[in-house]
């Protein structure tokens, strides 16, 4: 473990480029031997938070039956309160940003595996544990094991990428004045933009994720369900909220292989309707709108994983008191939904199954299901179908709406 002095920790006391300087030094020296670089990981890691901006919520497990439910077990996960703060889930601090360097992971390669600051400590465990079988860290909870990776998903040992990369030069990144400067006050332009997020996209790789939210109205009881379906390799942790504030967030942590289910009570509250948001896992969207009436529109909206052409394929049940032309629209393109077998209007009772073709956006979706004459009812489905094979970073986040297959 390598703490940098302050003057090169990228503090807005020092100049951000002495950090770049700093860093370069090590993976000179580490390139110069290559004895040494061929048996080396570097990973550089920032503090948690430490002034970074995050507009989701890092994963938490729930505190009490109220906050939702985890298959997994959260001991030393809840902090008990005392008479200052309240009972509350420690969870993960915000997302900050991980380097790997090493001889198996060149490329530019990105990995949206669910990591911490105890991924270090689980990648030592997995590297030297055929040699060292007693080599475990008791002080990471038994939750945090499940949901957070060790790291190894980030390399490519098998067939390692031996492209030469061309890094930088940061010469005249050279620290000259090591000052400390005092504490900058910012101010605000009088013309507010939007960040821009940079075009294009990265090499991704491969993840053990396969998370499902299937969301149906329960008439007699005036309310709306939620199954969570994990039928992935890795724990998922789904955070559900509330698009009007009508409920309090809510997480559900699911093991490999298993499922919770929540109830959002609507007419008990003294409301007409249901408006909720499904998150999880390198982007994973659920959202489900609409009323629980008897007479409102009512379909059951599923999503399947084809892994082996990375398709999704959905089935939409119509469980309304009445015929309902239904629409899916790919939100990649604005169009409709490329499928086989699409009914748009469905009779009372009618299973619709539609197969939506990824390969343009390389298993990457965003689907909006809505119904004609009724603007009130949506289920919107996005995230990434995982085949076991590398893919791309998201390309609607890269700015690349319109994908053409090969590209």
């Amino acid at each position: 473990w390598i703490a940098a002095p302050e003057a090169y920790t990228e503090h807005p006391n020092f100049p951000a480029d002495f950090g770049a300087w700093y860093i370069s030094q090590f993976i000179d020296a580490l390139a110069d031997s290559p004895e040494i670089f061929s048996k080396t990981v570097f990973f550089i890691n920032y503090d948690e938070e430490g002034g970074f901006f995050d507009h989701m919520v890092p994963p938490t497990p729930a505190a009490s039956a109220e906050q939702g439910a985890s298959t997994v077990d959260v001991v030393n996960e809840i902090y008990p309160g005392d008479s200052n703060h309240p009972k509350a889930p420690y969870g993960l601090g915000m997302r900050v940003p991980l380097l790997v360097i090493s001889p198996w992971s060149k490329g530019g390669w990105v990995n949206s595996e669910v990591f911490d600051h105890t991924s270090l400590i689980r990648f030592i465990e997995a590297r030297f544990a055929k040699s060292h079988p007693g080599l475990h860290e008791s002080n990471i909870t038994p939750w945090r094991r499940a949901v957070v990776g060790d790291l190894t998903s980030a390399f490519d040992f098998a067939s390692p990428n031996r492209t030469a990369v061309s890094l930088p030069d940061t010469d005249g990144y050279l620290p000259t004045d090591l000052t400390r400067q005092p504490n900058y006050t910012l101010a605000v332009p009088d013309l507010q933009q939007m960040p821009q997020q940079e075009k294009g996209v990265r090499p991704a790789r491969a993840l053990p994720y396969a998370p499902h939210a299937h969301g149906r109205v329960k008439v007699l009881d005036g309310a709306f369900g939620i199954d969570f379906v994990n039928t992935g390799r890795a724990t998922v942790v789904y955070q559900v909220r509330s698009a009007k504030g009508a409920h309090a967030p809510r997480s559900y942590t699911v093991d490999a292989g298993k499922q919770l289910s929540g109830v959002w009570p609507v007419q008990a509250m003294g409301l007409s309707a249901y408006d909720l948001e499904v998150h999880g896992p390198n982007g994973f969207y659920r959202a489900f709108k609409g009323g629980v009436a008897l007479t409102s529109t009512r379909l059951l909206v599923r999503a399947a994983y084809d892994e082996r052409l990375a398709d999704v394929v959905l089935s939409i049940t119509n469980q309304c008191e009445h015929a309902a032309n239904v629409r899916v629209v790919d939100q990649y393109s604005g169009h409709a939904a490329e499928h086989s077998g699409e009914k748009r209007r469905l009779s009372v009772g009618e299973t619709a199954m539609m197969r939506v073709s990824l390969d343009r956006t390389r298993g990457w979706y965003d689907l909006l299901v809505t119904v004609d004459g009724d603007s009130s009812y949506a289920c919107q489905l996005a995230g990434h179908v995982e085949n076991g094979r590398h893919s791309i970073s998201d390309p609607l986040l890269g700015g690349l709406r319109h994908l053409h297959q090969g590209d």
